[in-house]
């Protein structure tokens, strides 16, 4: 049955789980009101070749983040921006084990955003990571399991790209193609870690579920067909419809009070009609409307913890392109953590 609005998913979830429902205090007409909202900038480039992605959340911000979401009375802290200070005295290039681009750069990164996400999310409830590239994805889903350790951390991962080469697979070398292997228990393995295994795995394929993929290499496509994983290209979202597709997401990953809900967004999801200003942009994909439909179901499903917001690459293309890009940025988040349309 093709779902014609996010409150009948809400709904399908509230019948099959309504005891986990009951236990959220704020959800009110089917919508849950997240008070407090931890912002954490990861002003981060090493995951890709290119420098402007690191100021993606500093423009994200000057267009008027916070004050906007105040407006309907959230209480939001910034905790700043997690630096690439120390990383940047030294800048040479060096590769992992099978090739991996600013391997260990990447992962000292990641590993202390990580510890800011627990933080936040534990202090605050909600925690909004603007990236940066997707490589700090990495960090942010290992934070969000740490402030969760007696439940398991389900991802929804909207995106053109699936992100689970490891180093061995992938032919960029690049890190932001490689988070979810980071965390997936079955490809532990073939994943390149710290001199302290961080970071450990912590969930299995069955927690992920991605929408809006179009640029996969085979590879990557292998991961997920022996893994199970499901997996929505734009060509199924073309077919079923965006409601049909989060419905069954959400059947998929059931979050819950004991499975808590991480987003994790790129921008390059929507159609480089909408969002021109991104690093590896892929034509035919979502539009805005799409998009905002995507958040605000997870938003109205009352369980989400942790949101990423990434690969907004300020130096890339007109002035025009520029502002297009920060105007779905911005109506993506204000329909995400105010439950608003339009933008700020």
């Amino acid at each position: 049955m093709l779902f014609k609005s996010s409150r009948r998913i809400l709904n399908l979830l509230s019948s099959s789980s309504s005891s986990q429902a009951r236990q959220v205090p704020n959800l009110i007409l089917g919508r849950l009101k997240h008070s407090h909202i931890g912002i954490v900038s990861a002003a981060f480039n090493k995951g890709q070749r290119r420098n402007g992605v690191k100021d993606g959340p500093t423009v994200i911000k000057e267009a008027g983040l916070i004050k906007r979401l105040q407006e309907f009375d959230l209480k939001v802290i910034d905790y700043g921006t997690v630096s690439m200070e120390k990383l940047e005295r030294n800048s040479s290039l060096q590769l992992g084990p099978d090739g991996e681009r600013h391997h260990d750069a990447v992962l000292a990164y990641n590993r202390e955003l990580a510890s800011l996400v627990r933080k936040v999310i534990q202090e605050n409830g909600l925690c909004l990571t603007l990236g940066g590239d997707h490589s700090i994805a990495i960090g942010t889903i290992n934070g969000h399991a740490q402030a969760n350790p007696d439940h398991q951390v389900v991802v929804l991962w909207v995106d053109a790209h699936a992100d689970i080469n490891t180093g061995g697979s992938s032919a960029s070398g690049n890190m932001h193609g490689m988070p979810v292997s980071h965390h997936l228990r079955e490809l532990a393995k073939d994943v390149n870690r710290l001199p302290e295994s961080w970071p450990t795995p912590c969930m299995s394929g069955n927690h992920i579920a991605y929408i809006g993929l179009r640029d996969v290499e085979d590879c990557e496509q292998k991961f997920l067909d022996d893994l199970g994983i499901l997996a929505f290209s734009m060509k199924e979202v073309e077919k079923l419809g965006i409601f049909e597709v989060i419905n069954q997401c959400f059947k998929h990953l059931q979050p819950s009070t004991d499975r808590p809900l991480h987003l994790s967004f790129d921008i390059d999801a929507l159609d480089p009609l909408e969002a021109p200003s991104t690093g590896t942009p892929v034509r035919g994909g979502l539009s805005l409307r799409e998009g905002v439909s995507i958040v605000e179901a997870v938003r109205e499903t009352g369980f989400l913890k942790a949101m990423d917001l990434v690969e907004v690459n300020p130096e890339l293309g007109s002035e025009k392109d520029v502002k297009l890009t920060l105007q779905a940025t911005k109506t993506i988040l204000l329909a995400a953590l105010a439950g608003r349309r339009g933008a700020f």
